[in-house]
């Protein structure tokens, strides 16, 4: 079992009752008593913020419902509904890693971009924003187009994406802002794909020594200020990104990424795969919009230092 180590001091400090908020397969997610979302998460998925990974296979066998209270103290958390209780002394403490990339030339990012781009176009699921990049190449080979409500997103997508690459390259705070609220919320399902896109561009702006500060900063404010925008699930989830804050894959990936520093793109590219794997296959297009995101963010960063 792990749990995150801010959920520990969380616990210790704000322990009463809380509500199961949705019930999954794979995870249960409970609105905490401080106001919170928190996970328990099955052992197959990797350590995230806000998470505990149990040694449950099934959480919707459990018998826990959605409005089902839940009881969080420094012992655990229980549920009188389902008699059960998630019992956390012993649990191993999980840290999000921090990358320091100032140590990382110029050239080894224009590396690891172009290492991640090929691998994310060999590879990814189109559907979000692979989808808005790929219209035209699925229209010409004459697969059935999308539909009206489709194409509108992919359209927005693809204008805000540019919008706020275009404003980041700039440095202008505001448009950055204003982009990054068109992304916020724009795509279907749990995490839209706009927000998994800020998500990876987040993740790299927090790290220590990027000069993606002013994207970082205009990304935290147009967070804090629109929770009403976008899920609940994907609102917690962009929040922790701002802050560097991500689920394992994530960051072991980045730390791949930055470990064989001397390769070739090619070379490169062949280690990264088995994480790249691991990493689209969060959700159904999760992964792919994620990794955009901080594919962009290293094309933006590369470029910004050679502008410096």
């Amino acid at each position: 079992m792990s749990i995150d180590s801010a959920l520990v001091t969380a616990l210790r400090e704000t322990p009463g009752t809380g509500k199961v908020y949705s019930v999954f397969e794979r995870a249960i997610n409970i609105l905490a008593p401080w106001g919170q979302l928190v996970t328990l998460a099955a052992r197959r998925l990797d350590d995230a913020p806000w998470t505990i990974r149990a040694e449950v296979r099934d959480w919707s066998s459990t018998g826990i419902q959605a409005g089902d209270p839940a009881d969080f103290s420094a012992r655990g958390i229980s549920f009188d509904s389902a008699d059960t209780l998630v019992l956390l002394p012993g649990a191993r403490e999980w840290f999000a890693k921090r990358i320091p990339l100032a140590d990382i030339t110029t050239a080894e990012l224009a590396s690891g971009a172009t290492a991640l781009g090929g691998l994310l176009e060999a590879h990814g699921v189109r559907g979000g924003i692979l989808a808005a990049s790929a219209a035209d190449d699925a229209a010409s080979a004459g697969a059935s187009g999308p539909t009206a409500f489709d194409a509108g997103i992919a359209q927005g997508l693809r204008a805000a994406r540019e919008a706020l690459e275009t404003a980041v390259r700039a440095g202008d705070s505001a448009a950055i802002g204003e982009a990054a609220l068109q992304l916020l919320g724009l795509g279907s399902g749990l995490t839209p794909a706009g927000d998994d896109f800020l998500c990876g561009l987040a993740l790299l702006a927090a790290q220590p020594g990027s000069r993606l500060g002013a994207a970082r900063g205009a990304l935290a404010a147009v967070v804090a200020q629109h929770a009403d925008r976008t899920t609940l699930l994907s609102w917690t989830t962009l929040r922790e990104a701002v802050d560097g804050r991500v689920r394992e894959s994530l960051l072991e990936l980045l730390n791949q990424l930055f470990r064989r520093r001397a390769e070739d793109p090619a070379g490169l590219a062949r280690h990264l795969r088995a994480p790249v794997d691991r990493a689209l296959g969060i959700g159904h297009t999760s992964g792919t919009d994620i990794l955009s995101g901080l594919l962009a963010g290293l094309r933006l960063e590369t470029e910004l230092r050679g502008s410096m």
